[in-house]
Formats: C-alpha cells, sequence, structure tokens
C-alpha cells in the first residue's frame, strides 16, 4: 500500500545493482516492516541527508531518529526552494496541454499546443488555431514543435499537418507537407522534432524517419537506417532529433533505439536495448536527447529510465527516479538546472538530480500548494533568455524564477508535520540550540527540529492545567537556562519548561494587586539585570519578580496613566529602557538614575498611531517602526526624528518588523511587502509575494536574525527565511516591443478596410494614420517574465510630449485630437528589479492632415481667395465710382435746389423791404439788419448738406424776426422743441420753406392773427417735425400739368431734398385737420444718421380724405 509520499528513493546505477542510497526525505511510501528495516539499515549505512542541518547528531542519536522515521507512516521534508508561477486556459492559455516551448529573438515566448500555436509575452496569450478551410492558418490543430532558425524563421511541427513556417508580417503560415501540392514536399503529416544544425541544416524527425529539409533549394531528403529502409512508416517514427558539440546527429526513435547519423557517409550507427545486456540502452522508445554543460550525453526513455551514455565505452547507465514506477521513469525532458544539477521531466512530475549524489529531488503537483507544479504529467523543459525556467505539463504551462528560490517559504498545513499548523505568526525566536519556534494566532507554539525537519506543536488542552494557556501567542524571549517566556492574548504569560515540557502561568487576578496587570501580553523584555518587562495591552507595564511571582506595576508608580498600551519593549546598549505605546509615544528609562523621558512622535494625525519595532542598528542609530506613520530615525543627540514614509518610497507607513544585514541595509516588514532600505542613500527596494514572499501582509513584532545571518519575518500566510547575501537582483535587460495598436479602442487589423497596418505591429517600422482618427492608443510589453506585474513603463510622443510619462506598470499609452504631422513614438521599460532598457522601441506616425489643411487645397483656396478678393475689390471700385457719380449728382442737385429756395426768399424779401421804406425807414433798417444775419448763415453754410436742427432754429428765428416786422401783430409763432433732437442732423435750409410756406398761405385763409406752431420731437429713433398754422389749404393749378395741387414748388423741393439724404427712410405728408394746416417730416434718425437701409415702413395717417399723403420707408 502506498501512501501520498514515499520516504525511500533508489538511485541505483544500472539494473541489477545491490547498492542502494536513500536519497532524500522528498517523498513517503508506507513499508512492511521488512523494508523499513533494510532500508533504515541502509540508510545509516550510507548517511541521511538533513535539509538545512546545523549541527552533526551521535551516532546513536541518529540510530534512534532513524528507527522512529522508519516505523513512522510519513517522513517529509518542507520543499521551500521552489514556487511554480502557473499560467492555463484561464489565463488565455489556448489548450492545456504544453508540448514544445521556445522563446524567439526578440523575446517572444512561443508554445505548441493541442490546440493551436501561442504567443505570450508575459501578460497576455495570442492564439493560432487550425481553422477549417482557412489556407494561409494552421495547417493542424495539435502542434509538437516550435523552433526557430539562425535567419529569424518560426518553424511548426504538427500531427496532421506537416511543417508550417509562420510570416511575422502577416501572421499567416506556409504549409509543406506530404502532398504533391506542397511546395515542398516532406515525408509525413507528423512532424515531431525541428533542429537546425550549425552547418544551417533544418532536420525534421518525422513519422517517416528523418528529413533534411533544405529550404533554399527546396529539396528534401528522406534518411533511415538500413535494416528499416523497407519497413513500413510507422516502425520509422522519429521522437527526437539532437545534434551534440562535437556535431554529431542523434535521433531518439519511437520503437528503434538510439541513432547517431554520419551526415558525411549518410549512415547511422544504432543503439537500442539488449535484456541481457544491463550496460544497454533502458528502453528502445527515446523521448528525449541532452548534452549537459559538462558534455555528458543524456537520454531519456518512456521504462528505462535516465541514460548516461559512456562515449568512449559506447555503454549507458540507467539512473530511476524511482524503479518499478512507470511514470517516473518515463523521461521526456531533460534540461540543466543552474547549480549544476540536471532537471528531469517525466509523467510524475519534475526532478532535479545531483549525479554527484545520485540524488533525484522531487516537484510535484498539490492541490493544497497553489505555488506548485500546475501537474505531474511534464511535457517540456526550457531555459529562457534570462536564465529562468518553462514547464509544459498537461494541466498549463508552469515558470520559475531563478530570482525568487532565495526566499524559503515556511507554510501550513493541516496533520503534516513537516509544515507549521497554523499560518498566521506573530513570534519567532531562535534557541540556543539553534531549533526555531514559531507563535501562530490559532495553532498556540511550534517548534521546528531543524535535524530532522520536523514540527512539534504545543497547543492548549483543557484537560491539561499544564498546557499552554491559549494557542493565540503574540510575543516570545528564551532566558538563560533555554526556558521560554510566551505573551499570550487573552491568555496571559506563559512560561515553558523545556525539560518537563510544562507550561506555568501568570494571569490578571482582581483580587491580588500584584498579579499580572493584564491578559493580554505583547511585549516581553528580559533586561541585562534579568528583569523581566511585560507589555500588555491597555494595562500597562509591569515587571515581574522572578522569585515570587508577583509583578510590579511600573507606569502606577511613576503616575504616568498616558502609558496604558505597551506595543515595544527594548534595552540600547547603554542599559536604558525603551518603551513604545500608541499615539506616538516614547519613553525611556535611565535604570541608573531611575529618570524616565517622554519623546512623542512628530505625527500630526496620532491617534492610531502605535509604535512597533524599536530597533537599534550596529552604529547605535535608533530606528523606529509605526503603524501608520511610517519609519522614523531618532537622532539621539539632538533627540530629533526624522520620517520616511510612502512618499520617500516606501510601500507602506506601517512598518512591523526591522533587521539589520551585514551590509548595514535595513530590511522592513509591513503590510504591503518586504523593504531592503539603504539608510545612507535612502534606496528603497521592495520585494513581494511574486517574489516568492510568504504574502505582502506581515505580522507586528513577527521579525528574527538568527546567529548566522538569517532573516525571519512571519505574517498572514506563514514565514519568509533568507539570507540577505543571497537575494539576488535581476540583471536582465528586457526587451521591449509595441504590441498593439487600437483606434477608438478597437484593435487595428493586419490588412483590414483602412489601410493602416499592411503587417504585423512588431514587424512595422512607421505608420500613417488620418485627422479622423483622433483617439488611439498604443499597448507594449517589456518580455520580463520574471513577476513582470511590477515591470516598469515610460513613453512619450516625439514632437507632442515635451518629456517621458512614467506611468509604472501601465502597459498602455492614449493619444487624442494630435495635429498632423510627423510624430514618433518611444517606450522604454524596465524589469521587476528597476533594471531599464534605455533604447526602448519606436514607432514613427504620421497623421494626415483634413484635405482643406493639405498644401494643394491651400494653394487652391489662396488663389480662389486672391480672384475673390480682386473681383471684390473691382465691384467696389465700380460701387465707389457710382456712388461717387451718385453723390456729385446729388449735391448739384441740392445746390441747384437752394439756389432755387435762395431767390424765392430774396425776392420775397425784397419786396417788403421797398414796401417798408416808403412807409417806415427805421422798420425798413431792421429789416434789412435782420436780412443780412440771414445772408451771414446762408453763406457760412452754403456748402453743407446737412446742419443741426439748433442751428436750423436759429437762421429760422433770424427769419421770423423779418416776417415779424412786416406783420407785426398779425403773426404769432411759437416752438415746441424737444432737447434731445436739437443735435440731430437734418438737411440745411429745410425749416425756413416750411415756415415760410406756412406764413405765406397761412395770411391768405386765416382769421388774424395767424398762428405758427413748430414742433420737434426725438422718439425711439424716429425724429418728428410739424410745422403747423391756421387756415385752409390753398389749391393751385401750374401751366405746365394743368391740374390742381395742394403744394408748391417750395414742397417738393424739400421733397426732393429728403429723398436724395434719406431714400426711403423718411415720410412727408400735408394735410388740414381741425382748421389747422399741418406739414409733417418723420425720419429714422437713427438708421439715417448710420447709414441703414430702413427695417419698418413710416406711416402717418391722414386726418381728412383731402389731405395728400406722401410716404415712404418700406424695406
Amino acid at each position: 500500500m502506498k501512501s501520498e509520499r514515499k520516504i525511500w528513493q533508489e538511485a541505483s546505477a544500472q539494473p541489477g545493482s545491490a547498492n542502494k542510497r536513500l536519497v532524500g526525505v522528498e517523498r513517503i511510501t508506507e513499508l512492511n516492516p521488512g523494508e523499513i528495516f533494510s532500508q533504515t539499515f541502509s540508510c545509516l549505512m550510507a548517511g541521511f541527508v538533513r535539509p538545512r542541518r546545523k549541527r552533526r547528531m551521535s551516532g546513536m542519536s541518529t540510530l534512534l531518529v532513524m528507527m522512529v522515521l522508519a516505523f513512522s507512516s510519513f517522513l517529509w521534508a518542507q520543499e521551500n526552494d521552489l514556487k511554480f508561477e502557473c499560467f492555463s486556459i484561464d489565463d488565455g492559455l489556448s489548450h492545456s496541454k504544453v508540448n514544445s516551448i521556445f522563446q524567439d529573438n526578440r523575446g517572444f515566448l512561443w508554445l505548441g499546443t493541442n490546440d493551436g500555436l501561442n504567443k505570450f509575452d508575459g501578460y497576455e496569450f495570442t492564439a493560432y488555431r487550425w481553422k477549417p478551410n482557412e489556407a494561409q492558418g494552421l495547417s493542424a490543430q495539435l502542434v509538437r514543435v516550435v523552433m526557430q532558425d539562425s535567419k529569424g524563421n518560426l518553424w511548426i511541427g504538427t500531427e496532421g499537418g506537416g511543417v508550417n513556417l509562420f510570416d511575422r508580417d502577416s501572421n499567416s503560415f506556409r504549409h509543406f507537407t506530404p502532398d504533391s501540392s506542397s511546395e515542398i514536399k516532406i515525408s509525413s503529416q507528423d512532424v515531431n522534432s525541428i533542429i537546425e544544425d550549425r552547418r544551417g541544416n533544418l532536420w525534421l524527425g518525422t513519422s517517416n524517419g528523418l528529413d533534411l529539409f533544405d529550404f533554399a533549394h527546396k529539396e528534401v531528403t528522406n534518411y533511415a537506417p538500413a535494416h528499416l529502409a523497407a519497413a513500413p512508416a510507422r516502425a520509422k517514427i522519429v521522437n527526437v532529433v539532437y545534434e551534440d558539440r562535437q556535431g554529431n546527429l542523434w535521433v531518439g526513435s519511437q520503437n528503434h533505439g538510439l541513432w547517431m547519423f554520419d551526415r558525411d557517409r549518410r549512415d547511422f550507427v544504432c543503439y537500442e536495448h539488449d535484456a541481457q545486456n544491463p550496460a544497454s540502452l533502458g528502453d528502445n522508445d527515446v523521448r528525449s536527447i541532452y548534452e549537459d554543460v559538462q558534455g555528458n550525453l543524456w537520454i531519456g526513455t518512456t521504462f528505462g529510465g535516465l541514460n548516461l551514455f559512456d562515449r568512449t565505452k559506447k555503454t549507458f547507465r540507467q539512473f530511476f527516479p524511482q524503479r518499478n514506477h512507470s511514470e517516473s521513469n518515463t523521461i521526456r525532458a531533460i534540461l540543466d538546472a543552474e547549480d549544476g544539477h540536471l532537471w528531469v521531466g517525466n509523467r510524475s512530475g519534475l526532478y532535479k538530480f545531483d549525479l554527484a549524489a545520485q540524488r533525484f529531488r522531487h516537484y510535484q503537483h498539490d492541490p493544497n500548494n497553489p505555488y506548485s507544479l500546475s501537474h505531474n504529467s511534464v511535457q517540456c523543459l526550457f531555459k529562457d533568455a534570462k536564465g529562468d525556467y518553462w514547464v509544459g505539463t498537461r494541466d498549463g504551462l508552469n515558470f520559475i524564477n531563478t530570482n525568487i528560490g532565495s526566499f524559503v517559504h515556511y507554510q501550513a498545513k493541516a496533520y503534516d508535520r513537516r509544515f507549521l499548523n497554523n499560518k498566521v505568526v506573530y513570534a519567532i525566536l531562535e534557541d540556543r540550540a539553534g531549533d526555531l519556534w514559531f507563535g501562530t494566532e490559532e495553532g498556540g507554539l511550534n517548534h521546528l527540529d531543524r535535524e530532522t525537519g520536523l514540527f512539534t506543536y504545543y497547543k492548549h488542552d483543557s484537560r491539561d492545567p499544564h498546557s499552554l494557556s491559549v494557542n493565540n501567542i503574540k510575543v516570545m524571549l528564551e532566558e538563560q537556562s533555554g526556558n521560554l517566556w510566551i505573551g499570550t492574548f487573552q491568555g496571559g504569560l506563559n512560561y515553558f519548561d523545556r525539560e518537563t515540557k510544562r507550561f506555568s502561568h501568570y494571569q490578571n487576578r482582581p483580587d491580588e494587586p500584584s498579579s499580572l496587570a493584564g491578559n493580554d501580553v505583547m511585549a516581553l523584555l528580559l533586561d541585562d539585570d534579568g528583569d523581566l518587562w511585560v507589555g500588555t495591552f491597555e494595562s500597562g507595564l509591569d515587571i515581574l519578580e522572578r522569585k515570587t511571582g508577583e509583578c510590579r506595576h511600573f507606569f502606577s508608580a511613576l503616575d504616568m496613566p498616558g502609558y496604558r498600551m505597551i506595543s515595544a519593549l527594548m534595552q540600547d546598549r547603554q542599559g536604558n529602557i525603551w518603551i513604545g505605546s500608541n499615539r506616538g509615544r516614547l519613553g525611556r528609562w535611565n535604570k541608573k538614575t531611575r529618570e524616565f523621558k517622554h519623546y512623542q512622535l512628530p505625527i500630526k494625525n496620532i491617534v492610531t498611531i502605535e509604535i512597533r519595532p524599536i530597533f537599534e542598528d550596529e552604529a547605535g542609530n535608533f530606528w523606529i517602526g509605526t503603524t501608520g506613520g511610517g519609519l522614523y530615525y531618532f537622532n539621539r543627540a539632538d533627540e530629533t526624528f526624522k520620517a520616511f514614509t510612502m512618499q520617500d518610497g516606501l510601500p507602506s507607513n506601517v512598518i512591523y518588523g526591522i533587521l539589520q544585514d551585514e551590509q548595514r541595509h535595513l530590511w522592513l516588514s509591513t503590510t504591503n511587502g518586504l523593504v531592503k532600505f539603504n539608510p545612507q542613500s535612502g534606496a528603497i527596494k521592495t520585494y513581494y509575494q511574486a517574489s516568492g514572499l510568504q504574502s505582502d501582509q506581515f505580522c507586528y513584532d513577527a521579525f528574527m536574525k538568527t546567529r548566522d545571518g538569517e532573516m525571519f519575518f512571519g505574517g498572514i500566510n506563514g514565514v519568509t527565511a533568507f539570507y540577505p547575501e543571497n537575494i539576488r537582483e535581476n540583471a536582465y535587460v528586457p526587451p521591449v516591443v509595441i504590441t498593439r495598436l487600437n483606434i477608438f479602442n478597437r484593435p487595428v487589423e493586419i490588412g483590414g478596410p483602412d489601410g493602416i497596418l499592411k503587417k504585423s505591429l512588431t514587424e512595422t517600422k512607421a505608420i500613417t494614420l488620418s485627422h479622423r482618427h483622433s483617439v488611439f492608443s498604443f499597448e507594449f510589453a517589456a518580455l520580463n517574465y520574471a513577476i513582470s506585474a511590477h515591470n516598469q513603463y515610460a513613453y512619450k510622443m516625439e514632437g507632442f510630449d515635451d518629456d517621458w510619462n512614467w506611468v509604472g506598470n501601465r502597459r498602455f499609452a492614449t493619444y487624442t485630437n494630435l495635429n498632423h504631422g510627423k510624430y514618433t513614438f518611444r517606450v522604454k521599460a524596465a524589469n521587476n528589479d528597476g533594471v531599464w532598457n534605455e533604447q526602448g522601441a519606436e514607432l514613427q506616425v504620421t497623421i494626415t492632415p483634413p484635405f482643406w489643411q493639405t498644401w494643394w487645397f491651400k494653394l487652391l483656396g489662396l488663389a480662389v481667395l486672391l480672384l475673390i478678393i480682386k473681383h471684390f475689390y473691382d465691384y467696389q471700385m465700380q460701387k465707389r465710382n457710382a456712388l461717387h457719380a451718385t453723390a456729385l449728382a446729388n449735391l448739384a442737385q441740392l445746390k441747384l435746389l437752394r439756389y432755387q429756395m435762395n431767390p424765392h426768399f430774396l425776392f420775397n424779401a425784397h419786396n417788403s423791404i421797398r414796401s417798408m421804406i416808403l412807409l417806415d425807414k427805421d422798420r425798413a433798417w431792421q429789416m434789412i439788419t435782420e436780412l443780412s444775419e440771414f445772408f451771414r448763415y446762408t453763406l457760412l453754410n452754403f456748402n453743407k448738406v446737412t446742419a443741426s436742427l439748433d442751428e436750423e432754429i436759429k437762421a429760422v428765428n433770424n427769419y421770423l424776426h423779418i416776417e415779424r416786422i412786416r406783420f407785426g401783430d398779425s403773426l404769432e409763432v411759437s416752438f415746441a422743441i424737444e432737447e434731445a433732437a436739437r443735435k440731430c442732423l437734418v438737411p440745411a435750409f429745410l425749416f425756413q420753406p416750411l415756415v415760410e410756406n406756412a406764413i405765406k398761405y397761412g395770411m391768405q385763409t386765416s382769421p388774424l392773427p395767424l398762428k405758427v406752431l413748430v414742433s420737434i420731437v426725438l422718439q425711439e429713433g424716429t425724429l418728428s417735425i410739424d410745422v403747423s398754422n391756421t387756415g385752409a389749404l390753398v389749391k393751385h393749378v401750374p401751366e405746365e400739368t394743368g391740374k390742381e395741387e395742394v403744394h408748391g414748388t417750395s414742397l417738393e423741393n424739400i421733397k426732393q431734398r429728403l429723398e436724395i439724404m434719406f431714400g426711403e427712410q423718411y415720410a412727408f405728408q400735408l394735410y388740414e385737420e381741425n382748421g389747422w394746416v399741418h406739414s409733417k417730416i418723420r425720419i429714422q434718425y437713427e438708421a439715417a444718421k448710420n447709414g441703414q437701409k430702413a427695417t419698418k415702413r413710416l406711416t402717418i395717417k391722414p386726418a381728412s380724405a383731402a389731405a395728400l399723403t406722401q410716404e415712404s420707408g418700406s424695406s
């Protein structure tokens, strides 16, 4: 009956060998008593390989231990040195079974699966699948092998589809099959192996022998051993082809052993299994061939295990991971390991083989361990350019990061004494014997015997009063006797006697003042004087008297109630006791002077800030970790603090543990990773769970450094242990590729209707976008597969960005509404440890303008604009000339009308003066004086087309003085003029004819005295002028027309002048109403003043049917 793991494994050199060795403790088997005694004795003779051994054991001790282990059902060693990162179909892999792995010269990883070909950039899988009737697609579904030749050609061997050549430009495939229609005809549809020899020849291992594939000359030559030449194809199946460093070509067949092909003689030397010869090949089904760094040639077989070929003797030596276990003896893949050992993949998992010790170490799938191998059936192995390892299995792809192997993870697993019994660890201790003690949250006390690799658990037992008080341990220390003091949460203080295995309890008893202040013990310190200091949660600080078991309550005696929560205790080299509390309180107790000094951390929000670790480094510097305030350096000289927080690069402001290495770097455990901090330069390097840690989150006070320099940090998923000098940084400079172009968040396809990508983006040097592609983005990747989530990126668009955009681990860049022109997009990247590829990748980007911004359109537009300008200029000149001619004609007409007005007035004035001289000389002289003033105004304004109303009124007044002299009391003239209207401009000499006309005809028809009213109003942009007189309209018949009219020459003259000046923006009326004759003029003054066209029709409704209306103003 077999259990899950086996204790013993055989490493016999050859079949029939009686020599057996204990090769490790990786597997467990349940044996019958006879086998147990036999193998135990063999083990004692051969020696016991112990994990992490620190000291030698006596012979009797060894015998006792081995006897106990032999009769036990289980024997194990914690496999902490290897973690697998697994990729499955859930991550985008096209099929779970990975048959082949290869990395091309650009850095991409190519995977052959049972459902097509996959390209992997560390983030995403791109699948190329077989599709029926797709002429340039993959020729078959199952991909057996992928490789790249020295010319950069990527070759894919398939089952049922021959060999394919991948066209990187078009992402298409060329097919080569046995069909007559094939461009180059090969021997079989099944291609299991492809290599390129040092001469540049391509060799195909097919299901019908070995093909020399001459791609240049389009020729194929098939080879098979002479004795198989006439055999059917199935007898000539080639599984693997390999060229060693000497140039020998080795062929592993499925049924006929190992062949060495002499390329010059074109014949084979065959090695087959001989059941009668133990030095022959172990089995005729050869699955793998590999030459290690030492020149050893290894042959992996199906049933014959791992075979080492002796080139001199032409013999084979077999090594079996597990004899008589077919799954473990089917060797499918062999590869050099970095430590000089050999990786061996079979159907039972992955093995590391130490040839010198003839020891296999086994790595298997563990459903309870997410970092174990994804499946035990290993199909292939590959070492990438960085030196990391890839394992293809039946259930996905596995990645081994060689940089994280230095972090050891102590995991928790129930009912397995190789592991912790609880994953949350708050306390770690190395005792004087070199063994480790772990205080857990729910699993009590865990003791690891580093000789055996086994844990012993001490837990609370309600039936045993001498068991641990509770299982929640917060702090531990060892006293000189080797016994332990253990602080628990809610269980008080425990004292563990190593010899009796019994626990003594110190707890709070309310009825005893000298008992422990509280049962939640958070900190312990055994000072140089042997005093035990006990810090509690919310109950203060006690000093335990060892002899009496009584406690002195420290802060009660000092009357300092603020120090109730004690989170940290430390004694410095000067003997001072340092006490950390909540709210950023730090205290120092000088035992010599018995003086206490309080310090306050300079933190603004101190309510939740606890001081956790207080650490004194080798130089005597003080470092203080807090729960939210970051790391503080305390300068003891001037008693000042300096903070280091997330703003300085820390991943978290919660510092739970502080240790110092030999290079004086500080190692800080936080709630977001483990930090390596250089106090001199301030440099910070953070390690995360992906780096091999137990988790990103650690626990407070769970840190310890062993006497030989190994550091331990506990967290929520076990414990991380390491030697700082063994932590290797990733020095690999990652290739950088631009992987995708998106326009409006949609990927651009090769040969799409937009014509942007004529070939794959990774093969493209320049692209051209239209101005319509206003939103586009690039995706990119650094081909560093080790913790790729922590790769860093920076990009810029030269011609747009002034500087680099540092975007952390974001892998895309988006641009919107770039101006047309030429740009260069550049991206650079760093690996997970900050090693930058400064050259990066670049892509030329041209954005074409809209047609209206092209040079030819601008030239055309300029020509059209010049034509328009010329046409407009010509039109304006014509219009100006026409307007000028019209203006000259209008001016001439106005002057003519003026000339017509002045003689008429002069004639009337002359007759009046002549009559007045005969009757009254004084009045005649006064009339002459007034007439002179009127003439003076006329002469001064003769060339003026317009005059203000104020000037016109003054001229009318001069005229009226003359008329008043003539008519005396028979004439009454009054004015009603709105003040705002006085500045309005009107045609010069507009009023005088109206007033003269009113007096002339009013004297004929009106009872005396004749009343004349002049009314002028400016309202809402309309100027209204009304000259009214008492009397009636006088009609006359001009000789020229013979028609009766109600107005004479002077009024017609006024209308023509208004027409010339205002066009249609005026209205004139002459009508009789209620014994008054009205001469009314309305002008759209604002429109007329600004030279605008009228926007409404001006209408003055006549008072009677006899009234004559002259209207204008339609628009």
